[in-house]
């Protein structure tokens, strides 16, 4: 991998993982809201957050996580030489987007507070792809 690809990959690493971190906390925070702090804020009804699901996204966003410092590690240290390699690596990472997107259809609230963050968070994630495709066909 060229070292201009490998700065700009390691760059959108770096807002990915940005990017998770902030999701995830905004998912921590969500939990902190229940029908008694709406209550004494001044509220009536609060919806009830599954913290199931809620529990279920986080562990499937900081697998995202792990698979993405995974694929860093190979590239870097050489491992992936070819399109086949780098498929099989992504295809763990694309399976974990898959479950973010079953799990946030199960759930309403999660699919209305969090969709954009987790389609940002894919969006990021396939532009980076996209660059690694580049980089490996250069």
């Amino acid at each position: 991998m060229e070292s201009s690809n490998s700065s700009k990959l390691s760059e959108k690493l770096v807002q990915t993982m940005e990017k998770i971190n902030e999701t995830c906390n905004a998912l921590i925070s969500a939990l902190e809201v229940n029908a008694q702090a709406v209550w004494e804020y001044g509220g009536g009804v609060a919806h009830k957050i599954n913290s199931e699901y809620v529990d279920i996204l986080i562990k499937n966003i900081l697998k995202i996580k792990y698979h993405l410092f995974r694929m860093q590690k190979e590239l870097n240290n050489g491992l992936i030489t070819s399109q086949d390699e780098l498929k099989y690596i992504v295809g763990g990472l694309l399976d974990t987007m898959d479950a973010i997107d079953t799990v946030c259809a199960n759930d309403g609230y999660l699919r209305n507070q969090f969709s954009f963050a987790t389609d940002e968070l894919k969006d990021l994630i396939t532009k980076m792809l996209d660059e690694i495709n580049i980089s490996i066909a250069a």
